[in-house]
């Protein structure tokens, strides 16, 4: 596995597996969106393409999709860990419910949806459309101070941001090929950082200068500064900013959230960035951010970003951090010969 992964097949929309020469198991759907039930529409065009070009843990994909409609498998969603799909028409159309709500997505509109929401779909004719698959995890340390959204749809037309992300999305997969893994690692960082502010800049639930809000601003950015220097306590919180236990519940839960929720996230994303940027060891790397040991950090690591840490390393990390990991498994080869 590499940086940049890259495959191509074709898949039997009404029995799950590939028709062409290179096959993709139903997993590997699932593990692109969601656990999917799908059917056709017309029994004489069965299949559907995938491309992708990943980002790291950023799971980009196309798809050419034939009429067909399904529904996302309700009962395996909770083994899920908790992402956001991006979905971008390219051509065509494709209607999506989601309880009481229908959207048609199209060229022009982009789709945040939670993994975790039920919705199932129908595609009338065919659809071309570009998805990503951002682990929640990865959101946590770009200024997102609060929770994903269960579908949230953004018009190019009427949002400079959403057109920004757009053609920001649709110009990824032509400049991979070329990149450095550390070139890949900010192209990364620059689409997580834009897909923040576009939920940001949607909500709706309080007013952006609310005292609240500020005061979750300041207690975000306070977390940020302290990851590295111990447990981050409520009591700690609220004596660094003047205000009772209670405020810093409040502050936390009008968005959904929990500070030990969010404590969690932003130890994990920076775990992470240090796992693929630097030539620390794993447990160095476990130690620094707070873990009890390395166990502990593999732990939480498979938990949010569905693989374990060294091997994250070896796929998404940068050259440096590759190496080390290679010469440090190298060295214990050599030392297990020889005991």
């Amino acid at each position: 596995m590499s940086l940049l992964q890259t495959m191509d097949a074709t898949v039997d929309m009404s029995m799950g597996y590939s028709v062409g020469e290179r096959p993709i198991p139903p997993q590997d759907v699932e593990r692109r969106l969601v656990p999917l039930e799908i059917t056709t529409i017309d029994p004489t065009r069965r299949t559907l393409t995938t491309t992708s070009g990943d980002l790291g843990d950023l799971l980009v994909t196309d798809w050419v999709c034939t009429a067909s409609e399904g529904t996302v498998c309700a009962d395996r969603l909770a083994d899920q860990a908790e992402s956001l799909l991006v979905l971008a028409p390219l051509a065509g159309r494709q209607h999506l419910r989601t309880g009481d709500e229908t959207f048609v997505l199209q060229p022009g509109n982009i789709l945040l949806l939670n993994n975790r929401t039920a919705a199932a779909f129908t595609i009338p004719d065919h659809l071309t459309k570009r998805t990503i698959k951002v682990p929640a995890v990865a959101l946590s340390g770009f200024g997102l101070t609060h929770r994903l959204p269960d579908h949230l749809l953004l018009e190019t037309a009427s949002s400079p941001l959403t057109l920004v992300f757009y053609d920001f999305l649709m110009s990824v997969n032509r400049r991979l090929p070329g990149m450095s893994g550390g070139e890949i690692e900010s192209t990364r960082s620059a689409l997580l950082a834009l897909l923040a502010g576009l939920i940001s800049g949607t909500r709706t639930d309080t007013a952006s200068n609310d005292l609240l809000s500020v005061l979750r601003r300041q207690m975000e950015q306070w977390i940020a500064e302290h990851l590295d220097k111990g447990p981050i306590r409520l009591a700690d919180m609220a004596r660094a900013h003047n205000v009772a236990p209670r405020t810093v519940h409040r502050a936390f839960s009008s968005t959904g959230d929990t500070l030990g929720e969010v404590v969690r996230a932003r130890r994990l994303a920076a775990a992470r960035d240090d796992l693929v940027r630097s030539a620390s060891t794993i447990s160095a790397i476990a130690h620094r951010w707070g873990y009890c040991d390395a166990s502990h950090f593999g732990r939480e690591f498979r938990r949010g970003f569905g693989s374990a840490p060294g091997a994250y390393r070896e796929a998404f990390g940068t050259p440096l951090a590759q190496a080390a990991g290679r010469s440090r498994r190298t060295h214990s080869a050599r030392r297990a010969r020889t005991s």
